[in-house]
């Protein structure tokens, strides 16, 4: 089937508004999440020009390939340093793992600066491979992308460490014990690293950790629809209920109207220039970004606001193009256009992380067929053909391998010192381990469950407002951490 025709023939698009009193929170909700599209966690960086913390940017010579191209020679990979609290006679060291994004060092305040403290560790932040300015070839050519891969990166970690174990022991003939920290993908990273390198790696707190690779991923629609309901006001599901009313006037300006009419529609969002196919999963995460970033409050209070306002539904979706941008979430880094850009971006992370999903990762948000949220056509066809736009042959998830290597959800029945984190209202949960089913002594398990409490909520800087349930929670990760490096 011709791919605009299948487009034509699917769609159903999420849309949601927001009236200007919100763009002052909106703008500050960016800075955590916003700035560079595609909806995941990137942690909050440290600002080293305030700091009082003694950071160092440095680099290291890592393995282009650590398998089957070890002649490909080394890539500068990035990384930062803070021995603030490191004590030389008992050495120990904590890793933050970076993830699909440009690599920072963690704020103070955080879990990983906290647990170095309190553990007198050193503390440690390694960017990525392909991302920020850890670039192991010269391009992001498909071929090049090749390198791009969990494997690669968890054989950095490994590399990385024992190339600082060796400075350590010839300056202070001792080695420290290591723990690695992590979220979201990362979170499956710190998972893995503990599982594949026991023998360099004591412990690893595991954030939001998707270890459970799939290529539908239905559940996490679902959830989203379970985080709507919490929404107070009558009738019952008003906010579900009022997003399907926003589907059915998108589903009357994208199909069967004239191209005028198409494009008008599509300019609200500066996006005249994108298909159905790059358009639907952009509009798609312009609403969970909310409930993932743990501002699900704030969506509730912005479709409330609309429902109220007594506007027409064409100027609620003109108030929605005007506050997306207003937060920073634009289109840009979502069309097809700026995906198939093969030219280095030291900011950007929408072709590798693309990339990373269409040829092993999967995690395709697939609509959710008893309250469906986003088009109903964004299926695994759907994906495969949008990964195909993107690149020159088509990819396939390999989910099943990577969950028989590292046991996707039964990871818990043969790891050891491995706390999993999850917050009760993030819908990666259900690619992660939800419980010590098996009841092994050597991993904990917390689900936090506090009110708008999502993704990687734990590895935020801890604020006073926060849920007496998310402090203790964070206290147990620093215990741990500090009884996996004794």
């Amino acid at each position: 089937m011709d791919v605009s025709q299948y487009q034509e023939n699917n769609l159903l698009f999420y849309i949601i508004g927001m009236d200007s009193f919100v763009r002052f929170g909106l703008i500050l909700l960016c800075l955590g999440v916003c700035v560079l599209g595609h909806v995941h966690f990137e942690m909050e960086g440290i600002d080293m020009q305030k700091t009082k913390l003694h950071v160092s940017e440095l680099k290291m010579q890592n393995l282009q390939d650590h398998y089957s191209q070890r002649h490909l020679g080394k890539f500068g990979q990035r990384y930062w340093e803070m021995l603030d609290y490191f004590d030389p006679k008992a050495p120990r060291a904590i890793l933050y793992i970076c993830g699909e994004s440009t690599g920072k060092f963690p704020k103070e305040n955080t879990l990983s600066v906290r647990a170095a403290k309190e553990a007198k560790a050193a503390l440690y932040s390694l960017e990525h491979r392909f991302y920020g300015v850890s670039q192991p070839a010269e391009d992001w050519s498909d071929d090049n992308l090749s390198l791009l891969s969990h494997d690669q990166a968890l054989a950095d970690i490994a590399y990385f460490i024992e190339s600082m174990n060796k400075k350590f022991n010839e300056s202070s003939q001792a080695i420290p014990k290591w723990v690695v920290i992590g979220g979201s993908y990362a979170g499956a990273l710190s998972a893995w690293a503990r599982y594949k390198y026991p023998h360099l790696i004591s412990g690893a707190i595991a954030s939001s950790a998707v270890v459970n690779v799939i290529s539908e991923f239905k559940d996490f629609e679902m959830q989203t629809g379970l985080n709507l309901q919490k929404c107070e006001g009558e009738p019952a599901n008003w906010s579900i209920k009022q997003l399907r009313e926003y589907q059915l006037y998108a589903d009357s300006q994208l199909i069967g109207n004239t191209p005028d009419a198409k494009k008008a529609f599509l300019a609200m969002f500066n996006a005249t220039d994108m298909g159905l196919l790059d358009f639907a999963y952009y509009f798609a995460d312009i609403a969970v970004s909310y409930i993932q970033s743990s501002n699900r409050k704030l969506l509730c209070s912005i479709l409330d606001t609309l429902r109220k306002s007594g506007k027409p539904i064409k100027d609620q979706i003109k108030q929605l193009a005007e506050s997306a941008a207003a937060r920073g979430f634009t289109a840009d880094r979502y069309k097809f256009s700026s995906l198939r850009k093969t030219k280095i971006n030291f900011d950007d992370n929408g072709r590798q992380w693309t990339y990373q999903t269409c040829s092993l990762l999967g995690w395709f948000q697939i609509s959710y067929k008893q309250n469906p949220i986003r088009w109903t056509g964004m299926n695994f066809t759907y994906w495969m053909n949008y990964c195909h736009e993107i690149f020159d042959v088509y990819l396939l998830p390999d989910d099943v391998a990577i969950n028989m290597h590292f046991g996707g959800k039964e990871i818990g029945r043969f790891t050891s010192n491995t706390y999993f984190v999850h917050g009760t209202d993030d819908g990666w949960k259900w690619v992660g381990v939800l419980d010590n089913i098996h009841g092994n002594p050597d991993i904990k398990f917390t689900e936090i469950k506090c009110d708008d409490c999502s993704h990687c909520i734990d590895l935020k800087p801890e604020l006073d407002t926060d849920a007496d349930i998310l402090k203790a929670t964070r206290v147990k990760e620093i215990a741990a951490i500090i009884e996996w490096l004794a």
